[in-house]
């Protein structure tokens, strides 16, 4: 053998050494990519802008990455191991979330679901998920992994629209009981006050039976100012003797025990409003303040300027920093009582949402009091903290120089009347023949001559046989037929000026979707359900307009 050769078997083992050392680097090359893959991976997730949440077979998170940190406020160390379900989902959503990651951790994904998670600050967002099963190397499910999208901005915008459907379908729905309603109320209410004088009849009982009815009046009115659709009659109204009288009215009747102030700045403060839904409205946020003050307490009227209802804290007056800018006039509530729980401030607007007790309120207090505010052109805003108090904030739109108004209307006063009232000729139209007959026998007891139409064409008919022979036409805006109330009062006032004309509505939807605010009524309305008093009134102003000899015609003529 010669000295350069290789044993065979020596040679065999170098060449196998040399095999392993190369399988050796590839293997550790195939590592380092593999890991250098898996970085780039985690970076990726950690860096994607959908929040991507990964849980173990247990629940507990075992991904989360930047967004979903971001979006939640909760940090990827606060989150790891926290169990997903119970931590962030919120309770109406757990058994539907548990649904869906069961079904995944049984390989069955989920795509485009929508659920919502709890902030670390308590607020509600909205994620849209994809769901599937995390598997490991042998294909055996060890987890889930979910890639979101933050929806929160469209789900809000969709729950406004949604909103505002139900609002639209509840609106009309209320229009229609509003008008039904009110004209059964008026023939209640009329016919009640024509008992009371009658001798023998219990007085107390007629009175309950009537407190009942009007009741049952402002129950509808609650209904139309929550769903945006009662009639509003908004002038300029300065605030500082508005607020000071009704300190004064409604001082005695929340109780010895609660004391209200009021503050207004010294500069003059007006805004556009209805001035009785505007005090309605400041009755229901005080009855609401008194309730959560048992005992005793103060309740806080502050008005001042202000540009916009924005920020997390409520307002304070010197947070304009030029009042003569301001758009809107903040009036605050404000009391010291026990205060709203966060998870119910959201609901204390819907309808009928209420945590009295049964029989002590009838849950739309407040919901009407967002609907007054939302049709005069403002908007509201609450702030409440348990065993601290309550503010609610009204923004209302200002006016720069209100006018002033007139202390009443000239066609509602009453007069003294010359004798020979039958020889005065009433037309009553109405295609309700309970209400006609109950404003004709009223108007006969009071010495009237009266005629009775069911329709605006009837009416018509009726003037035209008369040769116009009529002195006062009252009638109904809301009949069947092309000629409504509206239609029957022009053409009457067109044809035959001399008619002195006064209408009558429970809820005329027409001209409250179809007119703005301002908009002036070319013709006096009588509301229902009225009371015999206020017709007589109204009748008896525009006889006495006649009598004197002066116009008769609209007012805004």
């Amino acid at each position: 053998m010669n000295s350069w050769q290789i044993p065979k078997s020596r040679a065999l083992k170098t060449h196998q050494g040399e095999d392993d050392l190369g399988l050796s680097g590839e293997l550790a090359l195939a590592r380092a990519e593999q890991e250098q893959i898996a970085a780039d991976l985690t970076r990726l997730i950690d860096t994607a802008n959908a929040p991507i949440i990964g849980i173990d077979a247990a629940g507990a998170v075992n991904e989360w990455n930047q967004t979903a940190a971001r979006i939640t406020g909760f940090s990827k160390d606060e989150a790891l191991g926290q169990n997903l379900v119970e931590t962030f989902i919120t309770e109406d959503f757990k058994a539907a979330v548990d649904e869906v990651l069961k079904k995944a951790l049984e390989g069955e994904e989920t795509s485009n679901y929508e659920f919502p998670l709890f902030t670390k600050e308590g607020e509600r967002i909205h994620l849209l998920l994809n769901a599937t099963a995390r598997r490991d190397e042998d294909r055996a499910i060890r987890g889930v992994i979910g890639i979101g999208q933050d929806i929160t901005q469209r789900y809000e915008k969709e729950e406004q629209l949604r909103q505002r459907a139900r609002l639209e379908a509840i609106g009309s729905l209320t229009g229609g009981i509003a008008h039904d309603f009110n004209n059964l109320l008026t023939v209640v209410i009329g016919n009640l006050a024509m008992l009371m004088p009658r001798e023998g009849l219990d007085k107390e009982i007629l009175e309950d039976a009537k407190k009942a009815a009007h009741s049952g009046s402002e129950l509808v009115k609650n209904l139309l100012a929550f769903s945006r659709r009662q009639s509003l009659e908004p002038v300029a109204s300065e605030l500082d003797g508005l607020l000071e009288d009704f300190r004064r009215s409604l001082g005695r009747a929340l109780g010895e025990s609660i004391v209200l102030e009021v503050s207004v700045p010294d500069e003059p403060l007006a805004a556009f409003i209805d001035r009785s839904q505007f005090e309605a409205a400041l009755i229901n946020l005080c009855i609401n303040a008194r309730d959560a003050m048992p005992g005793k307490g103060t309740i806080r009227l502050n008005a001042f300027p202000s540009r916009a209802n924005e920020g997390d804290q409520p307002l304070t007056p010197d947070d304009g920093a030029d009042a003569d800018a301001d758009d809107f006039i903040c009036v605050q509530v404000c009391d010291d009582g026990s205060g709203i729980d966060a998870e119910l401030l959201s609901k204390v607007v819907e309808p009928y949402f209420t945590t009295k007790a049964v029989g002590e309120g009838s849950g739309l207090g407040l919901s009407s009091v967002v609907g007054f505010v939302d049709q005069s052109g403002g908007s509201m805003r609450i702030f409440s903290e348990r065993g601290v108090g309550t503010t609610v904030e009204l923004f209302l739109p200002r006016c720069v120089s209100p006018e002033t108004e007139a202390s009443g209307s000239e066609t509602n006063r009453t007069v003294d009347f010359s004798p020979g009232r039958d020889q005065i000729n009433i037309l009553v139209v109405d295609d309700e023949p309970d209400v006609r007959r109950l404003a004709a026998r009223w108007l006969e007891r009071s010495g009237y001559n009266v005629l009775q139409a069911s329709s605006g064409e009837e009416a018509l008919n009726c003037i035209r046989e008369r040769g116009g022979q009529i002195d006062v036409l009252f009638s109904d805006i809301v009949m069947p037929g092309e000629i409504d109330g509206w239609a029957l009062a022009e053409r009457v006032n067109a044809l035959h000026p001399q008619i002195g004309i006064q209408l009558a509505t429970g809820y005329d939807q027409v001209r409250t979707q179809g007119h703005s605010s301002d908009e002036k009524q070319r013709f006096p309305v009588l509301f229902k359900p009225y009371n015999l008093s206020d017709l007589s009134e109204a009748v008896d102003g525009i006889v006495g307009l006649k009598e004197e000899g002066r116009p008769l015609g609209p007012l805004d003529a």
